[in-house]
């Protein structure tokens, strides 16, 4: 079983993406290259999701699991659906915009498509603070999950989700370097964030899981 994990890379408002960083410490685990791969995804309107389509081409996984920033989190939120809306006037990291309101000619919304009860008892052994919902938003990290939803099966992926993460309490430490946020947020050590994403790992390539 192979399970592809992904994070983005930062952007307007974001110079440090803790699921950059995240990738960074996956790819020092042992086990990478074997039992998982992670990578970093561009925030670009344009390339993201062709970045995402060539690595499960070239990977074959089934597993498919994406990381992204969400400025106002209070802890790891799960995304159970991707909208298919794009936010205008929304810049990706190159200064481009969405070329449209809808991500695709398709579904409202597509469910993501993960063993939830196996996702949720994996992240509380790990003690990590989750919440859910339903809004994944209109950037990049829901323009890049519609895609990936929409073209799942036919690229014999199996299990996908989302999850957003806070602000990691070391970027939020290097508060001359933070732009755009809100008055008020909350973080999460960089290392609980790379915990969540092990602790996925570990239950989706256990071959005990089922949807």
């Amino acid at each position: 079983m192979k399970i592809l994990v992904c994070g983005f890379s930062s952007f307007p408002g974001a110079l440090r993406n803790p699921t950059e960083a995240m990738v960074r410490t996956l790819e020092s685990d042992p086990r990478h290259g074997e039992a998982f791969h992670a990578a970093v995804l561009p925030v670009e309107w344009e390339t993201s999701w062709p970045r995402l389509r060539t690595l499960i081409e070239t990977l074959a996984p089934t597993s498919v699991v994406l990381f992204g920033l969400h400025k106002r989190a209070e802890r790891l939120r799960i995304e159970r659906v991707a909208r298919n809306r794009r936010k205008l006037g929304q810049a990706d990291a190159t200064g481009a915009f969405p070329a449209g309101p809808a991500v695709l000619d398709g579904p409202e919304a597509l469910a993501c498509r993960m063993p939830w009860e196996a996702v949720t008892s994996a992240l509380r052994g790990a003690d990590v603070s989750f919440e859910w919902s339903s809004d994944a938003g209109g950037y990049l990290c829901n323009d890049t999950l519609y895609r990936l939803a929409f073209n799942a099966d036919a690229l014999g992926v199996r299990d996908f989700g989302f999850f957003h993460v806070p602000l990691s309490d070391e970027a939020a430490a290097q508060a001359d370097e933070i732009e755009g946020m809100p008055e008020i947020f909350c973080s999460m050590p960089a290392a609980r964030i790379a915990a969540a994403a092990l602790a996925l790992v570990d239950e989706l390539g256990s071959g005990t899981a089922a949807v």
